[in-house]
């Protein structure tokens, strides 16, 4: 990049003149003090060559113009000092050193006298110890410098010259050349100094410029997560209804033709709740709103139930399923670890259509271990393995087909074990197989009870008679859950705002449980209506079931120990967080 033609028309040019002032401004007391030391061989020892008139006279002169120069540096306040008043004293200081210049350019003629060789040679050595003492001081002005060093010189050069003498002919030109030399020192040396400042400024320029961009990415990023959550919200409240309307429907049907139609509606259904839980999920994980919750637990717990849960799906394709048994207590988010092996074993379920799927640990050391989930699938070029984690990005499908997934599977997981700060590394080879390696911390506290899965053999009949209340404004929802719920056997009351169903608190009326939304017009949202109920009714089973998924509702959920399910709801999941709420109150009663 030009700096030169990138400044030379923008608004730092003038912000580099003041920089380049004000450098000569800070270097003022040691100049000033470098005349005045400068000063003082000449004045003692010419004193006594018959020189004292004339050096009072010269150093009055001198000392006065060097005081005005100090009152002149102290009248300048950098803090306050505006551009204009900065500029103006930058001419008034050259000036000033231009003067100053000339007053040591008339010592070189005054004291010059060509009989006194030891004069000159002293007039010689003061004046090159001046000059090359201010191309220092003075070269971020390389113009001041050049109205200081030449009048200095200048006189001395032309007495020189003037005495006609080869000696001092020869000693002119080299003073001469001494002094043009010095020009170029200097002007080298601003060069320097005016390019660092460019720089300064572009750097300045460049750093606002991604400041701006950075404040533009993140006001962008916080109106996506704030669309994704309003978008959340709205579209799962219609597909919310959906998945509760098909369940009841398919207890009416009993036409085969009408079970298969339904079948693939319930098909598209999942297909697009799946969507929806993956875009979502990627946006909630993006939006720093997810934080790991590390506990010491035992890893097989884990492993148990995921071996359960694929264990029917590997059968059926045909494949070798195995995940060795281990006795390993690791630190980590067992919920969010729980996510990321089940995305790893459906990708590897997924693209495995011979051979086998194992899950197996090896220790690296005592503070280590290496989870492996290695398959015999169609494997990965070794020019997407990076690419694999970006959203939408699925190996061997350009088409897209849905039976594939969507591709975000290992997008999920990227930025799940980038929270839990867990390596993960990938090794595969085409026509292979896949290994992904996860590093996992080991502990050596004791684990904690991980909470077991609700027994799905309860039947049905555990909601038979079972007093529902359910607080819902959307009318669609309130339906759709009424239907599938009394479809199971419940007595269900429904109620479109929390006010009015706060009001049964004094009647004789007292619901089994509580299944509420939890945006809700009004003063009271679900959360908070619940809140009043047990004050009156300790404990009541409660479940909040909503379509915003802001890290800030669900810190505010689990800060009061409520169960919360996310829109769409799936029947599976209602009727299994329902059987373990009602089994936790009925041990609670005990």
């Amino acid at each position: 990049m030009n700096t030169n033609l990138t400044l030379e028309n923008n608004k730092y040019i003038e912000a580099i003149k003041v920089e380049k002032i004000l450098v000569a401004h800070r270097n003022t007391p040691v100049i000033l003090a470098g005349n005045i030391l400068g000063s003082f061989p000449i004045s003692v020892v010419l004193w006594g060559d018959g020189y004292s008139t004339k050096i009072t006279a010269w150093l009055g002169f001198l000392v006065s113009l060097l005081l005005v120069r100090l009152f002149h540096y102290k009248r300048l306040n950098i803090e306050t000092a505006s551009t204009t008043q900065v500029l103006t004293y930058g001419k008034i200081q050259t000036f000033l050193i231009f003067l100053t210049g000339c007053i040591w350019g008339a010592a070189g003629t005054v004291f010059f006298d060509h009989q006194e060789l030891e004069n000159i040679a002293l007039l010689i050595l003061t004046f090159v110890s001046m000059i090359a003492s201010s191309l220092v001081s003075l070269a971020s002005k390389p113009v001041a410098y050049i109205l200081f060093s030449t009048p200095l010189m200048m006189s001395l050069i032309i007495n020189m010259l003037i005495v006609n003498q080869p000696f001092y002919t020869w000693m002119g030109f080299g003073a001469t050349v001494y002094l043009f030399v010095t020009y170029g020192f200097s002007s080298t040396i601003h060069k320097v100094i005016d390019h660092s400042l460019r720089l300064k400024y572009e750097n300045l320029e460049l750093i606002k410029d991604l400041t701006e961009q950075t404040d533009r990415a993140n006001k962008a990023s916080s109106e996506k997560s704030q669309f994704f959550a309003s978008a959340s919200h709205d579209l799962r409240q219609p597909l919310n209804a959906v998945n509760l309307f098909t369940e009841v429907l398919s207890t009416k049907l009993t036409d085969s033709a009408q079970k298969r139609d339904l079948g693939d509606i319930q098909q598209g259904l999942d297909s697009l709740n799946t969507l929806l839980d993956a875009l979502f999920d990627v946006s909630y994980l993006d939006s720093g709103s997810v934080n790991a919750e590390k506990v010491s637990f035992n890893l097989q717990m884990i492993l148990e139930k995921l071996g359960r849960q694929f264990l029917i799906e590997t059968k059926i394709k045909g494949l070798d399923f195995n995940i060795k048994d281990c006795n390993l207590v690791i630190y980590s988010d067992p919920i969010l670890l729980e996510r990321v092996i089940t995305n790893l074993l459906v990708n590897a379920v997924k693209y495995t259509e011979t051979g086998k799927i194992e899950l197996w640990l090896e220790e690296a050391d005592n503070k280590f271990v290496r989870m492996h989930i290695s398959d015999t699938g169609i494997g990965i070029a070794k020019d997407h393995i990076e690419s694999i984690f970006n959203e939408f990005f699925q190996v061997n499908n350009p088409e897209r087909n849905r039976k594939y997934g969507l591709g975000l599977g290992l997008a999920i997981v990227r930025r799940i074990l980038d929270i839990l700060n867990h390596p993960i590394a990938v090794t595969s080879e085409l026509g292979i197989g896949t290994d992904v390696v996860i590093t996992l911390p080991l502990s050596t506290e004791q684990p904690i009870d991980m909470p077991s899965a609700a027994d799905t053999n309860d039947t049905l009949n555990a909601f038979n008679g079972l007093q529902i209340m359910i607080v819902d404004n959307e009318i669609e929802i309130v339906k759709a859950m009424q239907a599938l719920l009394e479809s199971w056997g419940s007595q269900c009351v429904t109620y479109s705002s929390t006010e009015s169903a706060l009001a049964t608190i004094d009647s004789e009326y007292k619901p089994d449980v509580i299944i509420t939304d939890y945006r809700m017009p009004g003063k009271h949202n679900g959360r908070s209506m619940i809140m009043a109920f047990r004050k009156v009714w300790p404990n009541i089973p409660a479940l909040v079931v909503t379509g915003d998924t802001s890290g800030e509702v669900v810190e505010e959920l689990r800060a009061n120990q409520l169960d919360y399910l996310r829109k769409p709801v799936k029947p599976a999941q209602l009727r299994i967080i329902l059987l373990r709420m009602l089994k936790r109150y009925t041990q609670t009663q005990r």
